[in-house]
């Protein structure tokens, strides 16, 4: 039976099929950020007094969280090809604008929905401390996110490989697709964990060189984990 590849093998080569591409994955990444950017503006100009502007402050961050999944789901493209060795370019970020972004959508829903309630109530008791200053709140949404904590990162865990799946198997519905990425992870969650808090050191570093290091970090982990979707399937293929 043929053994998983291993992080260190993962990771040289995502760097291998990085060579001559970075200024492409970092330009998608500096464009992701400004799309991200501008898109939370409306948000954050929601000063309607609660509980109206409660209500559509989470909204609008509901909704813009089922676009980025269109975006996702373009860098998804983006790695996957390269990994496969496959010409990429930067505007294929743009790919599911046009290529089912409603089934992106679709597919967002569900771990959008399961993490609804871990996001609001951490963040409520935060905009409640920032706005009385009572140090109270700030404990209970800090108490909170740590009790979440676990539950979150297992959902996101969970549905980790979803858009690599709908690309994979684009004759599969959103509800297969979620299905598949399931079974998928089913043996498999504990190593992803490990491999994504590899990065830590390198994203920590990246933040201190005040984002610039970010350029150099985001793309070797988004291709590490096309690489280690790639394995997964291997495995399941026997191949």
């Amino acid at each position: 039976m043929k053994n998983h590849a291993s992080r260190a093998f993962l990771k040289a080569k995502a760097r291998e099929a990085l060579m001559g591409h970075y200024l492409t994955f970092s330009g998608a990444f500096i464009l992701l950020f400004l799309m991200q950017y501008i898109a939370v503006i409306p948000t954050s100009l929601t000063n309607i007094s609660p509980p109206v502007g409660t209500i559509l402050y989470y909204g609008l961050n509901f909704g813009l969280e089922l676009f980025y999944a269109i975006i996702r789901v373009g860098l998804a493209y983006l790695f996957l090809s390269n990994a496969c060795g496959q010409r990429v370019a930067m505007n294929g970020i743009f790919m599911c604008f046009w290529n089912s972004p409603g089934k992106a959508v679709r597919i967002q829903l569900l771990p959008s929905l399961l993490l609804l309630i871990p996001s609001i109530v951490p963040d409520y008791c935060m905009m409640q401390f920032f706005s009385s200053r009572d140090q109270r709140w700030l404990i209970y949404g800090l108490i909170i996110a740590l009790v979440l904590l676990p539950y979150t990162v297992f959902v996101e865990l969970l549905y980790s490989q979803v858009f690599y799946v709908m690309l994979d198997f684009p004759e599969m519905e959103a509800a297969e697709c979620l299905r598949y990425a399931r079974r998928l992870m089913k043996g498999n969650m504990w190593r992803f964990f490990l491999l994504r808090l590899s990065f830590l050191p390198l994203a920590l570093l990246g933040v201190l060189t005040c984002g610039i290091g970010l350029l150099y970090v985001y793309p070797y982990m988004q291709q590490t984990y096309a690489n280690f979707y790639l394995d997964l399937m291997a495995k399941r293929s026997g191949s």
